[in-house]
Order: C-alpha cells, then sequence, then structure tokens
C-alpha cells in the first residue's frame, strides 16, 4: 500500500525540530530509523500530517569518551 499525504520536514538542529514538533504537536511523528513508522504509514495505521526527520542535526549522533561514562547519542549508528 501507499502511505496517505503528509508535510515532510528535515530541520538542521535539534532546536528547530523541537520548535517544530511543538508547533506541529500531535500532528506530527518524529521520523528517526523509520523501521516502525513507515510500515504503519504503508498499512495505513498511522498517518500522520507531518514528518518531522531527526536525522540531519549532528549533535544527536555522538559517541563521548572522556572522562567519565561512556556516552552514545540517541542517533549514532
Amino acid at each position: 500500500m501507499i502511505p496517505g499525504t503528509f508535510e515532510y520536514h528535515s530541520p538542521s538542529s535539534v532546536a528547530e525540530a523541537t520548535a517544530l514538533l511543538a508547533r506541529l504537536g500531535d500532528d506530527a511523528k518524529v521520523l528517526s530509523g523509520g523501521q516502525s513508522l513507515i510500515p504503519l504509514m504503508k498499512l495505513r495505521l498511522a498517518a500522520p500530517k507531518h514528518l518531522v526527520d531527526i536525522n540531519s542535526p549532528p549533535a544527536l549522533a555522538y559517541v563521548l569518551a572522556d572522562d567519565g561514562p561512556l556516552r552514545i547519542g540517541g542517533l549514532t549508528r
């Protein structure tokens, strides 16, 4: 099946992404990997009006091993 229509957003920063999500509210879904959302959209079990793709902001993909605990960002592959 083909998903319904939606508006795609690709923010360039975490601040822009959070502002978009705050403004769009429940009409928006976050797209990071798409392994669960895209199949639901294809089956029309999910039909968001807006997709906010958070893969662009580099601030979410990091591995830090400085003095202290190992920190891994949410979008680290």
